[in-house]
C-alpha cells in the first residue's frame, strides 16, 4: 500500500516532469526542427542555408534535425559527426515525393547530402529526390562520402528507410568507407548505380534497388565483408550485383529480377559465399547472358541458389525467353559450385565453362533444364 510520503514524492517528480516537458527541455536541447531555422519546405523557396544551420547547430550537442513533411529545395548539405537527419518514413514504390523530401536544386553540386568524415551519422526516413539529366551532364550523387584516403577511424555511417531517387550519379556513392550500414531504403531510378562502394565492413540489407541505369550495387578497387543480405534488386540496366576484386562477402538470400544484364558478376572476388539467392529473367536487355558469372575467383562457396528464365518482360511479356544461359564460369580455385536448381533456367545452354580453373574447383550437384520452346 502507497503511503503518503509516497504520494508527495510521486507528486513531485510528476509535477517536474510536467513543467520540463512543458518548457520542452526534453526535445529542445537535442532535437532541431528545420522550420525553427528559416526552411519553408514549400517546394520553392532555397532552403540549404536554412537547413544547414540546423545541422550545425545539432552538431553541437550530438543532436537530431527534424524535417517535417514537405519539399525543402536545397543542395550539398554538409553533414556532420554524431548527426542524425530524420524524419517519418512515408516513401512508396515509385518515383513520388512524399513525406519529407529533399529536392536537389543545383546542377553544378556534388551531391545532395555531403557525408565524408561524418563519423557515426544517422540518415533516416528521408526522400531524395535528383535531377536525373541535368542540362550540363554533371554527375551528381544523393548521399555521397568523398574520401581520398581511409578515415583514421571507423566512418559508421547508417542509412535507414531512406528514398534516393532521380539522381544523374549513383543514388549512394561511398568512396572509401569503413564500417557502413544500409538497410530498408529503396534506390530508385538514378542514372548511374542504386550504390557504389569502395570501402569495407558493410551491412546492405533489406533493401530495393530498382530500375538504374548500370548495376543496382556495384564495388570495385578491394571492397571487402560486406553482408548483402535480403535485397530485392530488379529492373536495373545492367548486372543487379557487380562486384570487381574484394574478398569476404555474404551474399545471402536476396532476389535477383529482370536486370538488363547478368543477375549477379562476380570478378576477381575472393572467399565469400553466395547461398540462398533467386535469380529471375536475367538478360532482359541483353539475353546472350547468363543468371550470373563468376571469373578469377578463389575460396567461394556457391550453394542452394535458384533461377529460373522468364518472358521477357520489355515485351510484353511474350515473345522469348531470358537468359540463353544458365551459369557462366572461368579461373575459379577453391571454389564449390554445388546444389544449386536451374529448373527451366536458360534457353540454350546450362553451363559456359570457359576454363582456366586453377586446384579444388568442384562443380556438382547441380540439377538443370531447359525452359520450352519462346510460344505461349
Amino acid at each position: 500500500m502507497r503511503s503518503e510520503g509516497d504520494d508527495v514524492r510521486y507528486s513531485f517528480v510528476m509535477g517536474v516532469f510536467m513543467i520540463a516537458w512543458a518548457g520542452g527541455a526534453f526535445a529542445a536541447d537535442t532535437v532541431f526542427n528545420v522550420r525553427d531555422f528559416g526552411a519553408a519546405g514549400d517546394g520553392k523557396t532555397a532552403d540549404t542555408a536554412a537547413i544547414q544551420k540546423a545541422i550545425d547547430a545539432a552538431a553541437n550537442v550530438n543532436g537530431t534535425v527534424w524535417f517535417p513533411a514537405g519539399v525543402y529545395r536545397c543542395h550539398a548539405l554538409k553533414v556532420k559527426p554524431y548527426v542524425t537527419l530524420k524524419a517519418d518514413p512515408v516513401w512508396i514504390y515509385h518515383c513520388e515525393k512524399v513525406g519529407a523530401v529533399l529536392e536537389l536544386d543545383s546542377e553544378d553540386a556534388d551531391c545532395l547530402l555531403d557525408v565524408s568524415r561524418a563519423y557515426a551519422a544517422r540518415i533516416r526516413g528521408l526522400v531524395l529526390a535528383g535531377i536525373k539529366r541535368p542540362v550540363n551532364k554533371k554527375e551528381i550523387h544523393g548521399i555521397y562520402m568523398n574520401h581520398d584516403k581511409t578515415s583514421p577511424k571507423e566512418d559508421t555511417i547508417t542509412i535507414d528507410d531512406v528514398k534516393v531517387m532521380n539522381f544523374s550519379g549513383n543514388g549512394i556513392w561511398l568512396k572509401r568507407v569503413w564500417v557502413f550500414v544500409v538497410r530498408r531504403s529503396h534506390m530508385m531510378s538514378n542514372a548511374l548505380n542504386g550504390i557504389q562502394v569502395q570501402g569495407w565492413d558493410g551491412f546492405v540489407t533489406d533493401n530495393q534497388l530498382s530500375a538504374n541505369g548500370i548495376h543496382g550495387f556495384a564495388s570495385q578497387g578491394g571492397c571487402a565483408t560486406v553482408m548483402f543480405t535480403a535485397n530485392r534488386v530488379e529492373w536495373n540496366g545492367k548486372c543487379g550485383l557487380w562486384l570487381s576484386g574484394g574478398d569476404t562477402w555474404n551474399i545471402t538470400g536476396n532476389s535477383f529480377d529482370c536486370n538488363g544484364s547478368e543477375g549477379m558478376l562476380l570478378d576477381s572476388i575472393h572467399n565469400s559465399t553466395v547461398t540462398g539467392n533467386i535469380f529471375r529473367r536475367s538478360g532482359r536487355l541483353n539475353p546472350a547472358v547468363p543468371h550470373y558469372s563468376l571469373e578469377g575467383c578463389s575460396g567461394l562457396s556457391v550453394c542452394g541458389n535458384a533461377a529460373k528464365s522468364g518472358w521477357n518482360a520489355d515485351r510484353g511479356g511474350s515473345g522469348m525467353r531470358v537468359p540463353e544461359y544458365g551459369l557462366k564460369v572461368k579461373k575459379l580455385t577453391d571454389t564449390v559450385i554445388t546444389g544449386n536448381a536451374f529448373g527451366y533456367g536458360f534457353t540454350k545452354q546450362f553451363l559456359l565453362d570457359e576454363g582456366g580453373h586453377g586446384t579444388n574447383f568442384v562443380f556438382t550437384a547441380n540439377p538443370a533444364s531447359a525452359a520450352p520452346p519462346a510460344s505461349r
